[in-house]
């Protein structure tokens, strides 16, 4: 055959398919198929499909169906009457040429633009059937489904939480019959950006009733993700059995994609590791596996369960935590606790009506370590409960939050400041208060070992409360070596003035507690009772009203013990009682008033040796700190002692005469205290 023949057999194959292209496309009636659509949708779905405008059809080498202004909605007769589920401002689909000659719509790739998507709601297309379109009534094309290609642009998906901006997502289907889809979808969500890949099920699968596969993965919120299960019911979001992964190298900011988009605690690098369901109801999380943070500044691992993760109920996990400082840790939880050494902590967590519990608590701060069970509530008003007991607890590994109450630093510059040593001893530095104010707690606490300073005690037990700003301590017990430590403590912060109110007693206690180890040997029995006000340690010791009383037997002043006073001291009241570990004493009494912060020496401070003994009168006035005291000893002259309590001078002069007492203990026993 002739290759002019074969040319026109062609060209005559071609003027006929697009002379039937044309019939076809000319043949289309937009209200009847749009129509037949609608009623085929109403029958799968009970929902309303409607139309803005009238279905297209492009001719040409590709043609293109166009439909405008796509509506689904749950209509006027359904329940939620007038509720729009899916609306779609234009669709695109390219249909084959050949099919089109014969009067067939065969889609191939779909294209919708600016589609928006009421998620909450999507649980009305539970019923969701696959639409029959094989057959098709007179006006109306025999449309065919033969996909290769979905494709969405300028998405969004809107739900209570806020709106999901879909940039673009693209669908493809393993074969045009159908089968797996693979899915890729780019957007933004609060500011952040999402790039997800994976594979889904079948679409003709999406309302049957077997579990629909799902398989995604890629980076949200700098994280990356990894989602792989499946879900009974995919368009209504139920039935869900995933496992859920992810990993960046900040939780913040992943937290920050919350709804609520609350500034986010910085926690560090993290990996999560979860199984989400649904089957009770409830979104729940299992086989939780998470670490949160770095070694060597703060560390948070978890396993467990949630049973409810949207109201975070149901939470039973083991948890762990080492960090750099208590304080760090508990910023987390929106709270400024007092702050401790490295932390290292494990516990069995537990939600409760507006907090959570820990129980089985084991824990070591700085040099302490604690043990017990708490409970944190954290509305209205945060307050913490429960007990803890200690082995060792250093209370030297505790400091309070600054005061907010301290004068802040100026921004202006300033001339260099020169500092001033006036021996005074006493801080100005605004008590820290307000953690007494911010919450409540009341704790049973038990340390066999307690270090306070340089002061051991062994076998504490306290109740400590703290409730409307009031802070107190109450039935407060230790040992002390042989003897016995018993009082009180009671601190209202809400005062105009803070008023600390002190009550301690001790019986056959080692001196060296009460003194720093000035003195050693013999027992001490004493009692201190006093109150107080003020914002500063100054204010309070100037305003400072009670007593002290101290009985001390046979004891020894130790050389140097206290510095250089007592050492001269020493010296002049009996050089012969001296021995190779200090001054022997036979007795100590103090019977000392406070009034007003003046601490009234009047024959109240006794000391005896074998050969003499010495009397002191005079004052220390704690509000200046001032030292006005004059020590009158047997065979010896008086001695002034001045300056302030940080930097006393010792000297003859201006002691003027005061008559030495023969029995200066038992006549400082014998002082009234009256308050």
């Amino acid at each position: 055959m002739r290759l002019s023949t074969i040319a026109k057999i062609v060209a005559a194959l071609v003027l006929v398919l697009v002379i039937a292209v044309i019939g076809a496309g000319k043949a289309l009636k937009s209200d009847i198929y749009n129509a037949f659509l609608a009623e085929r949708v109403k029958a799968a779905t009970g929902l309303d499909l409607s139309f803005a405008g009238a279905t297209k059809l492009k001719l040409g080498p590709s043609p293109v169906l166009s439909f405008t202004g796509v509506t689904l909605s749950a209509g006027n007769g359904a329940a939620g009457k007038g509720a729009d589920i899916l609306y779609i401002d234009r669709i695109e689909a390219r249909v084959a040429l050949v099919p089109l000659a014969l009067r067939q719509l065969r889609l191939e790739t779909v294209s919708l633009i600016r589609p928006v998507v009421h998620a909450p709601n999507l649980a009305r297309l539970a019923a969701f059937q696959p639409v029959d379109i094989t057959d098709a009534p007179s006006g109306a094309p025999l449309t065919r489904l033969a996909l290769s290609e979905v494709r969405i642009e300028d998405a969004a998906i809107r739900w209570s939480g806020g709106t999901i901006q879909v940039t673009k997502a693209l669908a493809r289907p393993e074969s045009e019959t159908g089968g797996p889809v693979a899915l890729q979808l780019d957007g933004r969500w609060q500011d952040s950006r999402f790039d997800l890949t994976g594979v889904i099920g079948p679409l003709s699968a999406l309302g049957g009733a077997k579990p629909y596969p799902i398989q995604i993965k890629g980076a949200v919120g700098g994280a990356n993700l990894t989602l792989r299960g499946a879900l009974t019911a995919p368009l209504a979001g139920k039935g869900l059995d995933l496992e859920f992964r992810a990993q960046g190298e900040e939780l913040a900011d992943l937290l920050r994609l919350r709804p609520d988009k609350a500034p986010a605690q910085a926690f560090g690098p993290f990996k999560l590791a979860a199984r989400v369901t649904d089957a009770a109801g409830p979104l729940a999380l299992s086989d939780i596996d998470a670490v949160i943070g770095r070694r060597e500044s703060q560390l948070i691992t978890a396993k467990g369960q949630i049973a409810d993760a949207t109201g975070l109920n149901g939470v039973d996990m083991t948890v762990s935590l080492e960090a750099e400082s208590l304080s760090g840790a508990m910023r987390m939880l929106g709270l400024d606790l007092p702050n401790a050494g490295p932390v290292k902590l494990s516990a069995r967590l537990a939600d409760i009506e507006n907090g959570w519990r820990l129980t089985g608590l084991k824990s070591n701060l700085g040099k302490s370590d604690l043990a017990g069970e708490l409970s944190l509530v954290l509305a209205p008003r945060p307050r913490l409960y429960g007990r803890l007991a200690a082995a060792q607890l250093n209370l030297g590994d505790f400091s309070l939050p600054p005061s907010r109450g301290a004068p802040s630093q100026s921004s202006q510059p300033q001339r260099p400041a020169i500092p001033i040593d006036d021996g005074r001893i006493l801080g100005v530095e605004p008590l820290a208060l307000d953690l007494i104010k911010d919450m409540d707690a009341a704790l049973s606490l038990a340390a066999t070992r307690l270090q306070v300073g340089q002061a051991t005690l062994s076998d504490a037990t306290g109740e400590l409360r703290m409730a409307a700003g009031r802070l107190t301590l109450e039935a407060f017990a230790a040992r002390a070596g042989e003897g016995k430590l018993a009082g009180e403590l009671r601190l209202d912060a809400v005062a105009k003035i803070p008023l600390l109110t002190l009550r301690l007693s001790g019986g056959g206690i080692d001196p060296a507690l009460l003194t720093g180890g000035a003195l050693k040997g013999a027992k001490a029995d004493f009692t201190l009772d006093l109150k107080t006000q003020g914002a500063n340690l100054r204010t309070m010791a100037g305003s400072a009203e009670g007593s002290l009383a101290v009985t001390l037997g046979e004891t020894t002043l130790a050389k140097n013990g206290g510095g250089e006073l007592p050492a001269r001291l020493a010296r002049d009241l009996d050089g012969g009682a001296q021995t190779v570990d200090g001054l022997r004493l036979r007795c100590l009494v103090a019977r000392l008033p406070v009034k007003a912060g003046l601490v009234g020496m009047d024959r109240g401070l006794g000391v005896e040796t074998a050969a003499s003994g010495a009397m002191a009168f005079g004052t220390i006035d704690l509000r200046t700190e001032v030292v006005d005291v004059t020590v009158a000893s047997r065979g010896a002259p008086p001695l002034k002692i001045k300056g302030v309590l940080g930097a006393p001078i010792v000297t003859s002069e201006g002691a003027g005469r005061v008559q030495a007492d023969a029995t200066p203990c038992r006549t400082a026993q014998a002082r009234r205290l009256v308050r």
